[in-house]
């Protein structure tokens, strides 16, 4: 199934910090109060760590583990869009690669509790929209926990850039437009994904105090702000 198609209109501005592979330096959390969507639970997530990829191919409540492919004829299906959603795109806090955002959590990580770890199936969809042209949806950035006590390893994540989105700047992408692709364990999703997600610490000694949720999230939809 093909990706979510959108038109792309000219870049008119260069976006060097959307899609610049380096993990941020203030990365702030931010809330939002969301939409409660009524989508069914669902916790079918292989505990799959040791290799690039997993098994599963996907819920309505997980992003699938098995790769690219998969991920994005899940994307197209948008399941994630029945999850809870903050309610516009907007610029990303403290100095987030991710430029233009829109964040949607699944179930498992709106129910979970205040404080980590995570449970096994909390899951993470974020729109990366051009910041010219808010309304454009130019990538996509996912993950997904899969196994309790593996720090970031234990987490499958995925980020890509649409090969026809030219955003300026020097991109390290495959040419079919995938960033990153696995568990936290290898290339940029352990390299870049897991270094940066990893500063969410909940003791405030961080870039000022910033605070995030722990445990590679920093925003929690519907959560009060700490």
């Amino acid at each position: 199934m093909p990706r979510p198609a959108a038109p792309l209109r000219p870049v008119l501005r260069v976006l060097p910090a959307l899609f610049a592979l380096g993990c941020p330096s203030d990365p702030r959390p931010r809330v939002d109060a969301g939409s409660a969507m009524d989508a069914p639970v669902s916790r079918d997530v292989p505990a799959a760590v040791g290799s690039t990829l997993g098994t599963s191919d996907g819920t309505e409540q997980q992003p699938p583990t098995t790769g690219r492919t998969a991920m994005r004829a899940w994307l197209a299906a948008g399941a994630w869009k029945r999850w809870h959603c903050e309610t516009t795109p907007h610029a990303t806090s403290g100095l987030s690669p991710h430029g233009l955002d829109r964040i949607c959590t699944n179930d498992v990580l709106f129910n979970a509790g205040e404080d980590p770890p995570w449970p096994v199936g909390a899951a993470s969809v974020k729109e990366l929209h051009d910041p010219s042209y808010p309304e454009i949806i130019v990538g996509y950035a996912a993950n997904v926990k899969v196994r309790d006590g593996a720090g970031g390893a234990g987490w499958y994540w995925f980020e890509e850039v649409f090969p026809a989105y030219s955003p300026g700047a020097a991109v390290l992408r495959d040419p079919d437009g995938t960033i990153a692709d696995g568990f936290g364990e290898s290339g940029n999703a352990g390299g870049v994904c897991v270094p940066c997600h990893g500063r969410s610490t909940q003791d405030g000694t961080y870039d000022g105090g910033m605070l995030g949720y722990g445990e590679f999230v920093f925003t929690r939809i519907g959560v009060t702000v700490r």
